[in-house]
């Protein structure tokens, strides 16, 4: 019986080319998220049940309400405000306009202040 010897130029690697690329994702995302933990920028996440009921979480603190903005293509985004909401409602009703919502913190005068959340689609329902 012949002794088999590994081919030391073998082509082959512990991984496969899509176990690789997950590999890689995956480092890439711990990259992104310790870069955003260690830069720590005051962000809002605005989520939306697509009819009108926006809710949203901040990661730093506010004593003051917000505004809330309307745009009906999600891209240019009016000066003037639609509504606003207490600080500590963080929930607001805007069921029966369709469009995007975006929210921001005001001042004293009531004008947004960044940061900005992220946009959110309603239907109007």
């Amino acid at each position: 019986m012949a002794k088999i010897l590994p081919n030391p130029k073998s082509n082959s690697s512990l991984m496969t080319r899509g176990q690789r690329r997950a590999w890689l994702a995956l480092q890439e995302q711990k990259r992104r998220r310790a870069r955003a933990v260690a830069l720590n920028l005051p962000a809002i996440v605005l989520s939306s049940d697509a009819h009108g009921r926006l809710t949203w979480t901040m990661n730093f603190e506010t004593n003051i309400g917000f505004v809330i903005y309307y745009s009906a293509d999600g891209l240019t985004w009016d000066g003037d405000s639609v509504d606003g909401a207490e600080n500590s409602e963080r929930t607001a009703d805007e069921s029966g306009i369709a469009g995007y919502f975006r929210i921001s913190p005001c001042d004293d005068g009531g004008y947004g202040i960044p940061p900005y959340s992220n946009a959110v689609c309603s239907d109007g329902l």
